[in-house]
């Protein structure tokens, strides 16, 4: 039977499903929460802007509240809690989900710069797995013979691509960041035991199990929000979803205003009203699928790093805010260190939000991101509909 959700119900669900609906807590963080919030997320994407901090860093303070960063980097290098591979793009997975993307890297199949590479020069692939198994955990650019940067494949040096490439298919796993660099070791000194040994998935068991992952993490959605989710073909996520109707495991719904079929979890938590307050990066898993954000939340967002700064409509790096059940607001943000500053260079609200009542939950969330990136003040700027407006709240 498939049932019928309204359009505000999507946001309810869409917002609770992801952890946003729940009150911060008040007291200390531990690295259990931090881990409880990448499990119920199902992934972090990994990010390397830092405008104001790494973007992966966002989600659990947008989640949790002042929390303190090196938690997550003590989570995936050292107690092995998470793990880096290839999901919805570059992201930190929960480690005992580690056998769902086995099939995955196992069927990789080299791209055109690694067959040259194994092409034109004999053996070196195999003497990069070498050095690494003789000299422990090393950055690319430690490898010996390692070359120079060049060719369009972001300018990767061959030891680069190389390591890039046994990274994908499993060989080597990331041991450890500095600085943002990735440090590569052999896959069994990087994976528990416990979850590299433990029984592989085929890849349909896997696929249908991440489309599971999917669909509780997301709330609501058609299969192609599904299937971003963790980076399947359209086809594959909508198979495996309408196996998992039959199977009683989610169910079919319909949404107001959508002319494409959805799902949802089995039991939906709650369509109550939610208290939603939250910044989020451009990259956080609420906001990171665009067409779906424009779908459920009417709210339209291109990120515009790579846009000319004379033609950009909002910043730089524009951080979706989230009040209540709606997107309502976007804000241009720059951590300025050397002054300690969090400098707000824009501040938009949507058509037809309460200006005064947007901003003052704002100059609330800002003074906390502040607070958290130990910044001393919040400053804003000239541009955007809502700087009148957020000026005055700051300065309460």
């Amino acid at each position: 039977m498939t049932i019928s959700i309204s359009k505000q119900d999507a946001k309810r669900i869409a917002i609770r499903a992801q952890g946003l609906a729940c009150e911060r807590p008040d007291k200390q963080i531990t690295l259990s929460e931090v881990q409880a919030s990448i499990r119920s997320m199902g992934l972090l994407q990994i990010d390397s802007v830092n405008v104001c901090v790494r973007s992966h860093y966002m989600p659990l303070f947008s989640r949790l509240g002042i929390y303190d960063q090196d938690l997550l980097d003590q989570l995936a290098y050292k107690e092995k809690g998470v793990f880096e591979t290839w999901a919805h793009a570059a992201c930190y997975v929960p480690v005992e989900d580690h056998r769902l993307f086995r099939q995955r890297m196992n069927a990789s199949k080299p791209p055109k710069h690694v067959t040259e590479i194994i092409k034109d020069r004999p053996g070196y692939m195999d003497s990069v797995l070498d050095q690494v198994t003789e000299r422990g955990l090393l950055t690319a650019s430690e490898l010996d013979d390692a070359g120079k940067r060049s060719g369009p494949w972001w300018g990767y040096t061959t030891g680069k691509i190389a390591a890039e490439w046994h990274f994908q298919t499993g060989a080597l796993s990331i041991a450890d960041r500095k600085n943002f660099a990735r440090y590569y070791d052999l896959t069994e000194r990087v994976i528990p035991a416990e979850h590299l040994n433990s029984s592989s998935t085929t890849t349909e068991e896997a696929h249908r199990e991440m489309m599971l992952l999917a669909v509780t993490a997301h709330g609501v959605g058609t299969a192609e929000d599904f299937g971003n989710y963790y980076h399947l073909k359209n086809a594959q996520a909508k198979a495996h979803l309408s196996e998992l109707v039959q199977t009683g495991d989610i169910q079919s719904v319909l949404v107001e205003g959508w002319d494409t079929p959805a799902y949802a979890p089995l039991q939906i938590e709650s369509t109550e009203p939610t208290d939603a307050r939250a910044i989020l990066t451009p990259f956080d898993p609420l906001v990171w699928n665009r067409d779906r954000i424009d779908r459920i939340f009417d709210f339209f967002y291109r990120i515009e790093i790579y846009v000319p700064e004379p033609l950009r409509q909002y910043g730089y790096y524009v951080y979706p805010f989230v009040l209540g059940e709606e997107l309502v607001a976007r804000v241009d943000l720059k951590a300025e260190r050397n002054k300690g500053v969090l400098s707000v260079k824009g501040a938009f609200a949507e058509e037809g939000q309460d200006h005064e009542y947007v901003a003052a939950n704002l100059a609330d969330e800002l003074k906390l991101m502040a607070d958290w990136l130990g910044l001393e003040q919040v400053a804003a700027g000239r541009k955007g509909n809502l700087i009148p407006a957020l000026r005055t709240a700051l300065k309460r």
